[in-house]
């Protein structure tokens, strides 16, 4: 059953999950200051997962118009974070939201009118990456990659393929995310959290449209290291979204290396038979990029490109041979 909403019950309920971005956190806060939307119509609930950069006292001390709830937990990962937001909340509508994303002031009645007719959908807002001066190289490329792929969800008649959806700004009715039971919390680290909910969402029968006016501007803050380490993390993730779903295996990058051009194909499985028999070589793959990053070197574009495939395909061989080795062997009968 949904949210009953009356007259101290909000339409929206904004759910923030955050890690250690207090600074991020309070601008997406003060952003939220200035919605269209009448302060009285909305709340908006942080869920902090474990941060001990200053979030705590930064929440107990923000004076805001619309109501603000705080939930803390130890660090178990942004689905568990999620979950523990959807359900303080109380709005029929949830829209989550990363801390890393600055809304527009239209940003949240666009979602509400995005579910005025009342289908089960979800709706993903644009978010697109700021330019900021003397951006990296590793920064330009995920802007650059990123905003081409908000273009192509905003054509008409675009049809939305699994590795399409994200859930940083995103509106979906509360009682359709508490039916399917939110997210998955056996994702614990960087990635496809989200694919795994869309997965099961797609089965219960949700559609999914995208808002270039529900807008939130996202800062891009990480190092290439951090890049990179995501990347590791979401081939890892990938393999636990297939162990889960096996169907979603052909939707994923999990077999896209063979299908690579020659010459990056032969430079990938180059590198993962180096990692394979040099356990250090990813590391000092990665350190040596971040450097050339960190150096403004120029045309790195397509050794970004090659090296954070180089670390996803890592990731997901990690996970495969951890899988194998974890699984029960069949004990031979005399």
């Amino acid at each position: 059953m949904g949210v009953v909403v009356t007259s101290a019950t909000p339409r929206v309920s904004v759910v923030i999950p955050t890690y250690q971005r207090c600074a991020s956190l309070k601008r997406a806060l003060e952003a939220l200051t200035a919605q269209t939307m009448r302060p009285t119509d909305f709340e908006v609930v942080v869920s902090v997962d474990g941060s001990t950069d200053g979030t705590r006292d930064m929440l107990a001390e923000f004076e805001a118009p619309y109501r603000v709830v705080t939930h803390w937990q130890p660090n178990r990962g942004r689905a568990a974070a999620c979950n523990a937001g959807i359900h303080q909340a109380r709005g029929a509508l949830i829209v989550l939201l990363d801390d890393d994303m600055q809304p527009a002031p239209e940003f949240l009645q666009a979602h509400a009118s995005a579910h005025n007719d009342g289908r089960r959908r979800a709706v993903m807002g644009a978010a697109p990456i700021v330019h900021v001066r003397n951006e990296t190289p590793a920064a330009r490329y995920v802007r650059q990659k990123f905003n081409q792929h908000l273009c192509k969800l905003g054509e008409t008649h675009h049809t939305f393929a699994l590795r399409d959806f994200y859930s940083g700004n995103l509106s979906i009715a509360r009682d359709v995310l508490i039916d399917t039971h939110g997210f998955d919390e056996g994702f614990t680290i960087y990635g496809n959290e989200d694919l795994e909910l869309w997965w099961r969402l797609q089965a219960a029968g949700v559609d999914l449209s995208f808002s270039e006016t529900a807008i939130a501007y996202q800062h891009y803050s990480k190092s290439f290291r951090e890049l990179a380490h995501d990347q590791v993390a979401k081939g890892r993730t990938a393999v636990l979204l297939v162990s889960k779903h096996p169907a979603t295996r052909e939707r994923t990058k999990l077999d896209s290396l063979d299908r690579q051009r020659w010459l990056k194909r032969a430079l990938l499985h180059t590198l993962l038979a180096a990692t394979r028999l040099v356990p250090g070589t990813l590391n000092s793959v990665i350190s040596t990029v971040a450097a050339l990053n960190a150096a403004h070197v120029p045309g790195l574009t397509r050794a970004l490109a090659l090296v954070l495939d180089y670390c996803y395909f890592a990731g997901a061989e990690s996970a495969d041979n951890q899988s194998s080795r974890e699984r029960p062997r069949a004990v031979a009968v005399p």
